[in-house]
């Protein structure tokens, strides 16, 4: 008999811890060691565009890049972006949570073909009557995330990125 009152006393102890716990769960939440909230918006393409590079950026036929908007620009009001942006388990910038909206453009993002190459060219193209059924031309074209082994090579030790166009630029010329 006492070896039964002392189960149930120990039944009783483990019931009571259980339900301490399961409150204790309840009012903190599962995982509320690990929340964080971010202020900027997650980085995405969509809020980059193409751009012509600068020249000590030009590399081989690599003379675009991706960048954001100007403030200004419908792209940057519709898809509600900003100047900084929000990356999590970045694997080119490791330690980073926020990141320049510029910087995630660039090493993110890879200028899609279209557009023009120049504005004047552009102003051209649009006094054709074509451009009255085909839309026109637009200077900046869209840009898509990169692949993910450009991802990896875009990777750098010092975490700061590599410039994966350069990459492909150079590769390009190498293999000449």
């Amino acid at each position: 008999q006492i070896a039964l009152v002392h189960g149930s006393a120990g039944a009783v102890r483990f019931a009571v811890l259980m339900l301490v716990m399961l409150m204790h769960l309840a009012s903190a939440g599962l995982f509320s060691a690990y929340t964080h909230v971010f202020k900027a918006r997650e980085c995405t393409c969509n809020c980059c565009i193409r751009t012509p590079r600068r020249p000590s950026e030009v590399v081989g036929n690599q003379v675009f890049k991706c960048a954001t908007p100007p403030l200004s620009d419908d792209l940057f009001k519709l898809h509600e972006c900003s100047n900084r942006c929000t990356v999590v388990n970045d694997p080119i910038f490791p330690a980073a949570e926020t990141l320049d909206t510029d910087r995630f453009c660039f090493y993110h993002c890879t200028p899609t073909a279209g557009g023009s190459s120049s504005a004047v060219s552009a102003a051209y193209e649009n006094q054709d009557t074509a451009s009255i059924f085909n839309g026109g031309s637009l200077l900046d074209a869209e840009c898509v995330s990169v692949t993910g082994e450009q991802l990896l090579e875009a990777a750098s030790d010092d975490q700061n990125g590599k410039d994966t166009q350069v990459l492909v630029a150079s590769t390009a010329l190498r293999s000449r």
